[in-house]
């Protein structure tokens, strides 16, 4: 061990040498080229390269002079070949240095949010979410998997065991049920136009077509009633509510605690019944019919429609579909098709901005006729004999095949003989059998074993072994414990025998649960789960509302998804020819010919859009909720297309002028006048010109040719000379730098992989992920293969192994 230490003490002080040396060996370039700016007075970009630079700051000089961003437009720039010459130099020490000290250490990791409840109903099968209760998982490196970061406090161990309580019952008891149907939920969209909701069950997205739709975890195996009802309020002798003029309804923000009391009791107690028969009454025949639909996890269950200006929610009750469902958590969706057609929605607003036609609620009745079986009963009681006619060596049987799935590995004789003690314990005090096994299955799931991926420690860099490879290879791919038959490949050894890893890969990519690539890896990667946070402000937007936000995340997902299935090209996330819309998406996009809530794969061709640069969602993220920012959208390129982040803003950079913004100076004068300053414009000489590229999507990603009264000028020139105008060439540009944003999409899938951020001896390992990946044609499975074949992902050093 002593030995191990000191040979890698020792290669890391001869990495840090051959560094000082390059940095002296190329101070004459230095002095020539970059000192004047990144110095110890000035330290442009918080770099000072007169001072002894850290290890990570050399792939970021080699970033910078290979993309002609340094030195800056306007001064004097070294000759190609001098420039080619440093990079060289730079690359082959770095190559040098890093390769093969150390695949680095994980820290011991507990599973996030995500992974427990995925490890939940892989083991157990039970219809429940119980880290939805947990704290919010911290991040790190721009993932929520860090192991770094993920901490344990009390509050979460006290969380950790009232889920191993509520889980272990379920898994064995089952939900407790009404002796009798119920109504187990009544599901209501948000009320207020705004966003805010009220008293209710559970509250779900707003929908300014009408339609309700949301996810609900039904307990068990049964049919179930859904009831729903329909409000009309369409109304010919009303004035109908303007589609283009902003909403007159006040921001929930600004009312006072009695205005929002006030509101809450309005909303709430809705029109009077007198009024309602009356304003129906009046426009019976005026309005045409209009059918509804109610569909679960996309079958429709219930069809039916609105005569005039009457429905049967009001006049005859609800509407009412009963359906045999399996236990566990469906998406609803009780709505109007043809509302989906309207060019504005906001067309089904009246005067006073209520919905003229809405599902009002949507409850949830049974369980009818439940199965005798919990959901999960038979993946815990493996021996195969019904209640109450279990042997005695039935504990043994479950007990070890629960916990070898549950920890993720061999489990020993000793781990087992302490849980049958358990459940012999808890049957000497008068329980049953079932509760004794419920009882160890508890421990099971409060065990640091399957709390925490922890890796056997080790004296050197050794490779993991074959149960801890599978559980790296299935909490990558599918944010979830391995599968049956992952196990059985690690139980024979054979994970790292030719072609095995491969073909797993291939098969657990084409595998349903994949599809936490694109909902957690994905979205943190896109920034897709600040959507929400940055939601165009309805003033400014008025026909937006949730349900399109909705439809937004659901491209960029069926995009990826698309990527990632098929097997293409990840470089057709920059510029693929086609997308995923539904009829409202693709009006707001201006897309013709489709309509209708579902949604397609459309072509591209002939059209400004194409790629992840131009989906509503990214465009959306990357804006402020009231207007564009080019500075935020050729950021948020840079950081997550291009891996080439800029450095902080100086703390005293003057706002923008909001009030001048479209009136009086186009957005474009005004940054050029932010950026004449020389600290600025080193940043935003990368940035403004990306985003100027996007400038003909407004906020909400929909295509607009002004901004106000000033034309869009969507032109851009980049730190290198090269120029543009408008998003098509600006994804050309991005397409000739494919090597760039694939290295660094193959750098955060590895982030991820891992749950550690990468080090400068990580280096060659990229290399050699983007070497195959590259022969691959960059299709998504070679890139995956790489990252799981590389050695970070296959080996783990000894504490305190990282040079």
């Amino acid at each position: 061990m002593e030995g191990a230490v000191a040979l890698i003490l020792c290669i890391g002080l001869t990495v840090q040498a051959q560094e000082l040396s390059l940095q002296e060996s190329l101070r004459p370039f230095l002095a020539k080229n970059c000192l004047a700016c990144h110095n110890e007075k000035l330290k442009t970009g918080n770099l000072d390269l007169t001072a002894r630079l850290t290890p990570d700051a050399w792939p970021k000089i080699v970033e910078k002079l290979s993309t002609g961003k340094m030195p800056p437009p306007g001064l004097p720039a070294p000759s190609g070949a001098e420039r080619s010459t440093v990079i060289r130099r730079i690359e082959s020490t770095l190559r040098l240095n890093h390769r093969d000290v150390t695949p680095g250490r994980v820290t011991a990791r507990r599973l996030n949010r995500v992974e427990y409840n995925n490890t939940i109903r892989d083991l157990l099968g039970v219809p429940a979410r119980p880290a939805d209760d947990f704290p919010v998982d911290d991040s790190g490196y721009g993932f929520d998997n860090i192991g770094d970061v993920l901490t344990v406090s009390p509050m979460l161990m006290e969380k950790y065991m009232a889920a191993a309580r509520k889980v272990s019952r379920l898994a064995v008891f089952g939900e407790t049920l009404p002796a009798k149907p119920t109504v187990l939920a009544r599901l209501m969209a948000r009320r207020s136009y705004d966003g805010g909701s009220f008293s209710g069950s559970h509250y779900l997205p707003y929908s300014m077509r009408g339609a309700l739709y949301g996810t609900w975890m039904f307990p068990a195996d049964a049919e179930y009633e859904l009831r729903f009802r329909v409000m009309n309020l369409r109304n010919e002798e009303e004035t109908p509510a303007d589609p283009d003029a902003p909403p007159r309804r006040r921001s929930l923000t600004s009312l006072t605690p009695e205005e929002k009391a006030e509101r809450a009791r309005t909303l709430q107690r809705g029109p009077t019944p007198e009024a309602l028969r009356a304003s129906l009454e009046r426009s019976r025949l005026s309005a045409p019919p209009l059918k509804l639909t109610l569909a679960v996890d996309g079958v429709t269950v219930l069809t039916g429609a609105i005569e005039g200006s009457t429905n049967y929610g009001y006049d005859r009750g609800e509407f009412v579909a009963r359906v045999p469902l399996k236990a566990g958590e469906r998406f609803l969706r009780a709505s109007f098709p043809e509302l989906a057609d309207l060019e504005n929605p906001r067309r089904n607003l009246n005067a006073d901005l209520r919905r003229k036609v809405f599902v009002d609620y949507l409850d949830v009745v049974g369980p009818i006729a439940p199965a005798v079986e919990p959901p999960g009963y038979r993946r815990v009681f493996v021996c195969g004999h019904s209640r109450t006619r279990h042997e005695r060596a039935c504990a043994g049987t479950i007990l070890r095949d629960v916990a070898r799935r549950a920890w993720r590995r061999p489990v020993t004789r000793e781990e087992i003989d302490s849980l049958e003690r358990l459940v012999a314990m808890v049957q000497k005090d008068g329980e049953s059998f079932e509760e004794g096994i419920r009882v160890a299955l508890q421990a099971i799931l409060v065990s640091p074993h399957f709390l925490f991926r922890a890796e056997r420690d080790t004296s050197g860099s050794v490779a993991v072994g074959e149960h801890e490879l599978a559980s790296r290879l299935s909490y990558f791919l599918w944010a979830s414990m391995p599968d049956d038959e992952l196990l059985r490949a690690a139980d024979a050894k054979s994970l790292r025998k030719p072609g095995v890893l491969e073909a797993q890969v291939k098969r657990m990519l084409v595998d349903a649960k994949s599809l936490s690539l694109v909902e957690d890896f994905a979205e943190q990667w896109l920034q897709l789960r600040d959507l929400d946070r940055k939601r165009p402000a309805p003033e400014r937007f008025p026909g937006m509302d949730d349900e399109l936000l909705d439809a937004m995340r659901r491209e960029t997902r069926l995009f990826v998804g698309e990527v990632l299935h098929s097997d293409r090209s990840v470089l057709d996330l920059l510029d693929a020819r086609f997308t995923f819309v539904n009829g409202p998406l693709a009006r707001h996009y201006g897309i013709a010919g489709i309509r209708g809530e579902d949604f397609q794969r459309v072509s591209l061709e002939g059209s400004e859009r194409g790629g992840l640069l131009t989906q509503g969602a990214i465009l959306t993220v990357s804006s402020y909720p009231t207007r564009t920012s080019p500075v935020i959208r050729g950021k948020w390129v840079l950081e997550n297309l291009l891996g080439t982040p800029p450095p902080p803003p100086p703390p005293d950079v003057p706002e923008l002028e909001e009030a001048k913004i479209g009136l009086t100076a186009s957005l474009r004068e005004q940054l050029e006048q932010h950026r004449v300053r020389p600290a600025c414009a080193v940043c935003h000489n990368q940035m403004d010109a990306l985003g100027f590229g996007l400038e003909n999507f407004d906020a909400t990603g929909a295509w607009r040719t002004h901004d106000g009264k000033f034309p869009i000028d969507a032109s851009g020139t980049l730190p290198d000379g090269r120029s543009f105008r408008g998003p098509a060439e600006l994804k050309g540009v991005l397409r000739a730098q494919s090597d760039l944003f694939a290295r660094n999409l193959a750098e955060k899938l590895l982030t991820y992989a891992l749950g550690r951020g990468l080090e400068p001896y990580d280096k060659g390992a990229v290399d050699e992920i983007m070497s195959q990946a590259k022969a691959g044609q960059y299709r998504f499975s070679a890139m995956v293969t790489g990252i799981v074949q590389s050695r970070p992902f296959q080996m783990r050093a000894a504490a305190g192994g990282k040079p």
